[in-house]
């Protein structure tokens, strides 16, 4: 197996952890804790904010009152589907008033009412979550786009859930491939979320469906995306399975490369962080500390 080193900047402030989300569900003040910790070891420049829940931001609040730390923890105010985005915007600024956090940016879902937008009052980067569904995905992007036009300079990102849920199951590599495709032809840099605790994508049992996603996966499907890749082209990376070719893909981008590369993917979020980050140093595309 190859253990080729990719350049860390591939990696710095990919993974947002999502420790108190499903399926890990960690309770805030042992979420804070154990954030802080990983901010003190090898992994801290790999890491990206902490993701809190809007019921959630009144126990962080407590969680890190009083904490004396050299410079506040950045955390991101994440509103799931069906949350009111008055929750939303009373949740950010509860946090703003803890000096042991920073509120840098916050996370939503299109309603039909449009009442997300209000979100980009609050003067931080926003991640707005669009439906995989083809038939309203590209409408969705479009409404994104509109409101990064709209808003006043805020960073406007691209979300997708890659996870299965309820009511549906992992999305497929064409559903994803849709989506990458679909934000980069209207400039907008993409985040995911849910599923991505591996490095190399699976199928299921039956060697048809596809189980999870794999990191590497995206980051090899995205610089195809920078080569001018078609959508089956990235069907193709995404369903890899092989570990060497995905491995020699992404220790084989340069500086630039990197550079186009993370201005698409900024970041995405994961329950256990350190599950990627393990697998990506098992495989020596990274080390432990810069």
């Amino acid at each position: 197996m190859s253990t080729r080193t990719a350049p860390r900047n591939l990696f710095r402030a990919l993974v947002d952890d999502a420790a108190v989300f499903p399926p890990g569900n960690a309770p805030v003040p042992r979420a804070w804790e154990e954030h802080l910790r990983l901010r003190r070891g090898g992994y801290a420049d790999l890491l990206g904010p902490l993701l809190v829940g809007t019921g959630h931001a009144a126990q962080l609040g407590q969680a890190a009152a009083g904490a004396e730390l050299a410079e506040p923890v950045a955390v991101a105010v994440v509103s799931r589907p069906g949350t009111a985005v008055e929750d939303l915007l009373d949740a950010a600024d509860l946090l703003r008033d803890v000096a042991a956090v920073q509120v840098v940016t916050v996370e939503t879902a299109l309603d039909p009412a449009g009442s997300w937008r209000r979100a980009l009052s609050l003067g931080v980067p926003v991640a707005i979550e669009v439906d995989r569904d083809r038939t309203q995905l590209l409408r969705s992007l479009d409404e994104v786009a509109t409101a990064r036009s709209d808003g006043q300079g805020t960073v406007v990102l691209a979300k997708l859930r890659t996870q299965a849920t309820p009511q549906r199951p992992v999305p497929s590599p064409s559903e994803l491939a849709a989506f990458l495709l679909g934000a980069d032809a209207r400039h907008l840099p993409v985040k995911l979320t849910g599923g991505l605790h591996h490095a190399v994508a699976r199928r299921d049992d039956d060697g048809r469906t596809l189980d999870r996603h794999g990191v590497l996966n995206v980051l090899a499907a995205l610089a195809a995306v920078d080569a001018g890749a078609d959508e089956l082209g990235l069907v193709g990376t995404l369903a890899e399975e092989d570990t060497d070719r995905l491995v020699d893909v992404v220790a084989g981008l340069d500086e630039p490369a990197v550079a186009r590369l993370r201005g698409r993917f900024r970041s995405f979020g994961c329950c256990g962080v350190t599950d990627p980050l393990d697998e990506l140093r098992e495989l020596g595309l990274l080390t432990d500390r810069p």
